[in-house]
């Protein structure tokens, strides 16, 4: 037996389809099956642990997503070769690489949070690390799908475990309300998806990417653009503009990042967005492009629509996880102008915005978690008032995150949507870029509303200062409820830090990452 080679099952019947999988093959999917494998590990420890709150399931979860981590790093060194594994169902591609190292950072970030917020909140279930690694899991099998099935496989292992997750506060109202909704409209958007990949597959007979791409060349090449193909086109394109926050397919996440629990909320606004973008660069940037007239104007027109939507909508927020919501949907229009562009210079903006995003939009909700408390997460602007006085570096971290939010000069956030501009004004799309550079206009005044709040409010009547120098109600510091708040501030205050440094380091130098991202393309399949 060649070693090349590894056994599925001893004296396979003639008719299995996979005798053997190439060696290859499996160390090109290894970080999913770091993620996979150690999610089974720490559900065996959730058993074995004597008690809830046990400090071994973070720290084995964050040595799972730390291990999955290095892996990705060493391939992205040792194989710039971009190849197709499993028969052509997977891509083992610095594209797939660099959206599972943001997935990987942003998950082990919100580990880092969980212990001292699960605890103060009352949440501490070994659920909560399996279900987050199952989602993990999602991700990383949809940012290397070359594949429908496969690309609805990575969806649903991506969403299910964020169904339970949003509603993670059994006891409370609003996480049930939102879990309930984002059920519900996810399942109707995954509705969408399947029927979307039906009218594809019937259409083309193929379910690979690459087939696909072959079928639509020969389509376009004849000029007889199969209206099929284009409602399975449109089918695909919503259930997947659900996933990202995009107006008009929106209406579930202001709900479900208010009634979330606020590391959930982290974690389902970032990596949710990196996971989901991955594929839709994948799809439309490769994939569809033989069939680009067709989709280019309705998806700038998505674009705009979610700029001036999520933008507008904001000024008028009192909650803070509301205007992070919004400014998510409004963020999710800036992506989608890479996506429209579709060519590899808006391909490479997008993803440099992705990696950038995942910096500042983790940061903000990050001191969010540091401002919650036993009773409620922090959701009132009430809540940071006085915090410039009360915690001068928590105050001057957050203005960091929304100042890059915003775009301004010498934060990662400028740098991200410049590129993006650059590349719709490359691509001729001019009235794309004009409208991203109102609408971020239009974004200042509710995220520099944060910063006033923070430097010109006096904290609430009644409210104290705790160890770490949040202010939360006396009644709840009397009753104990900030037991473990010291662990929260330490990996709470580790990852603010790092997430600002981020935010600021791209926002000088943004050649660290965007020169690595010069060599990336897509493999479409």
């Amino acid at each position: 037996m060649s070693g090349a080679f590894l056994p599925v099952a001893a004296a396979a019947p003639s008719w299995y389809p996979l005798h053997y999988i190439p060696a290859s093959d499996l160390i090109g999917i290894l970080p999913l099956l770091i993620v996979a494998l150690g999610s089974v590990v720490v559900l065996l420890a959730d058993l074995a642990v004597p008690r809830r709150g046990h400090p071994l399931l973070p720290g084995l979860t964050a040595l799972v997503l730390v291990a999955g981590l290095g892996t990705v790093i060493g391939q992205w060194v040792a194989n710039p070769v971009h190849s197709l594994i499993f028969d052509g169902a997977f891509a083992d591609d610095r594209f797939a690489l660099f959206s599972d190292f943001v997935v990987l950072a942003t998950a082990l970030a919100v580990v880092a949070l969980s212990p001292g917020y699960l605890r103060r909140r009352g949440l501490e279930e070994g659920e909560y690390y399996i279900l987050l690694l199952a989602s993990v899991t999602g991700m990383l099998v949809l940012d290397g799908a070359t594949n429908l099935l496969v690309i609805f496989l990575g969806i649903e292992l991506l969403s299910i475990p964020l169904y339970v997750l949003a509603g993670f506060a059994r006891g409370e109202r609003l996480p049930q309300e939102a879990a309930l909704k984002y059920l519900l409209l996810g399942g109707f958007a995954s509705g969408f998806l399947v029927y979307g990949m039906a009218l594809i597959y019937g259409e083309t007979g193929n379910t690979m990417l690459t087939g696909i791409h072959q079928a639509l060349t020969q389509s376009a090449l004849h000029g007889a653009l199969d209206p099929m193909v284009l409602a399975g086109m449109a089918l695909l394109a919503v259930g997947l503009l659900f996933k990202v926050s995009a107006a008009p397919f929106h209406w579930w996440t202001p709900d479900v990042y208010q009634g979330s629990p606020v590391l959930v909320t982290t974690f389902m606004s970032v990596a949710t967005k990196v996971a989901a973008f991955t594929v839709f660069l994948r799809l439309f940037s490769a994939t569809f492009a033989p069939y680009r007239s067709e989709w280019e104007i309705p998806l700038a027109l998505v674009a705009i629509i979610s700029m001036v939507f999520g933008n507008v909508v904001a000024l008028a927020q009192g909650s803070l996880k509301r205007l992070l919501a919004y400014s998510g949907i409004a963020q999710a229009g800036y992506i989608l102008i890479g996506v429209a562009v579709g060519r590899p210079d808006g391909t490479q903006a997008a993803l440099y915005y992705l990696a950038v995003y995942a910096f500042m939009n983790t940061g903000a909700f990050a001191v969010i978690t540091l401002l919650s408390h036993r009773s409620e997460d922090c959701d009132r602007y009430s809540e940071l008032g006085g915090l410039g006085q009360r915690q001068p570096l928590l105050a001057a971290l957050m203005s960091v995150f929304m100042l890059s939010l915003a775009g301004f000069p010498l934060t990662a956030g400028f740098f991200g949507k410049f590129f993006l501009f650059a590349a719709a004004i490359h691509d001729g799309q001019l009235p794309l870029a004009i409208w991203g550079i109102l609408t971020s206009a239009v974004s200042l005044f509710y995220y520099l509303r944060v910063i006033l709040v923070m430097y010109t409010r006096v904290p609430a009547p009644g409210a104290v200062v705790d160890a770490a120098g949040v202010s939360v109600p006396g009644a709840a510091l009397a009753g104990g409820e900030l037991a473990g708040a010291g662990a929260l501030s330490r990996g709470g205050l580790g990852v603010v830090a790092l997430a600002a440094a981020g935010t600021l380091i791209l926002g000088v130098f943004p050649a660290v990452i965007y020169a690595l991202l010069q060599g990336v393309s897509v493999v479409r399949g």
